[in-house]
């Protein structure tokens, strides 16, 4: 249970709250050899390991914002990993993942991230320099990782059994982070579909998490959607009570990717390959961290660097953003997920991002390290 002491802390991290603000031809990606429950490790090198040019050393200008999600990058900057591999990594942290949309696709900036929302897909949709290449934020794949966001509904009243049910949502209005079309919008209205709810019926405005989560206290809203660490400080302290997870409403949720600028082919030999490998890396480090405890207070350490979550003890207390440790995407979830804005009419025209994946990086970058194994 978090203190209430520290409520002012969390409430403090707004841009923490961040992660869906957006919301959201190569090689088909591979399934991801690491078990769901087991998740999460360093690989053991193949014995047909490839070699990796690390020379000359490239300046890579890459996007970022302060929040775990992005862990992998700073984990990998703070302990080398980067420069390691012959990069010079310069990190431009933005307020959301749309505001790198326009730099990513002139070139300003060589690696991005996007997010699974009507406006990452429009600009994907343009055929425009970018490519799709690794997982960055999916649908936990752990009980550690389960969890980090959800639909909430005011303690009071679930507790008088006003709201209790998927069906006792009628009539009330969905607040999230960034309105119709984000990733949060795609998620929930999957699940309502399933369960015979027309997310037609529902309006869906724009409310920042932290304001969610004084609307609750002050019974100014009902219902909302609500991610760490004000989702663990709202169940610790009566505020909001949790109908729906993400993983409840779409196991299979792509929400952040890694994306590419095209010209990253031009700026050196095997630039892009350099920076999975790294970014593996980091991304191993930090699950191994939260999963499995292995150097965990020093990777805490990194965080409370990099991120807007200054207090390390609440790493320890919030669910983790989970992201595949080989990288491996789910192409499908994000189709379907652009397909459902088309049919509930936030977007208009018909996507086709299967050109805008490529693969072979990612695949380099596993070839090198080897397939994720958890530490023993």
């Amino acid at each position: 249970m978090i203190p209430s002491s520290r409520l002012a802390g969390l409430t403090a991290c707004v841009s923490l709250c961040l992660l869906l603000a957006a919301c959201a031809p190569g090689a088909s990606p591979q399934a991801s050899s690491a078990p769901a429950a087991a998740a999460p490790a360093a690989g053991t090198a193949p014995a047909s390991k490839p070699e990796l040019t690390t020379t000359p050393v490239v300046q890579l200008k890459v996007g970022a914002l302060p929040l775990t999600s992005w862990a992998a990058h700073y984990i990998a900057q703070d302990r080398g990993y980067f420069k390691e591999v012959g990069l010079d990594v310069e990190f431009f942290v933005t307020g959301n993942v749309n505001e790198q949309l326009p730099a990513i696709t002139q070139g300003q900036l060589q690696v991005g991230a996007c997010a699974s929302s009507a406006g990452c897909f429009n600009a994907l949709n343009r055929r425009t320099d970018l490519k799709i290449v690794a997982d960055l934020a999916s649908a936990g794949k752990t009980e550690k990782s389960k969890g980090s966001s959800a639909i909430v509904v005011r303690k009071d009243l679930w507790d008088n059994g006003t709201i209790r049910e998927p069906k006792d949502l009628v009539g009330y209005t969905m607040w999230n982070i960034a309105g119709p079309g984000s990733a949060h919008h795609a998620q929930a209205s999957h699940w309502m579909l399933r369960l015979g709810l027309d997310p037609r019926s529902f309006e869906w405005p724009q409310l920042q998490f932290p304001e969610q989560y004084a609307a609750m206290q002050n019974k100014g809203i009902e219902v909302g959607i609500q991610t760490e660490p004000l989702l663990a400080a709202g169940l610790a302290t009566g505020v909001h009570q949790i109908m729906a997870t993400t993983e409840d409403m779409d196991p299979n949720a792509q929400v952040l990717f890694l994306m590419y600028w095209s010209g990253i082919e031009n700026m050196g030999p095997m630039v892009g390959e350099r920076f999975m490998v790294a970014f593996l890396r980091g991304a191993r480090d930090y699950i191994n961290a939260f999963e499995y405890g292995v150097d965990q207070d020093q990777i805490v350490d990194i965080l409370a660097k990099y991120t807007v979550l200054k207090d390390a003890s609440l790493y320890r207390q919030i669910k983790y953003s989970y992201l595949d440790p080989n990288g491996v995407l789910t192409p499908k979830s994000l189709e379907a997920d652009a397909e459902l804005f088309r049919d509930l009419g936030v977007i208009n025209t018909p996507i086709e991002l299967g050109p805008m994946f490529d693969d072979k990086y990612r695949q380099f970058a596993v070839q090198y390290l080897g397939e994720y194994r958890p530490p023993r």
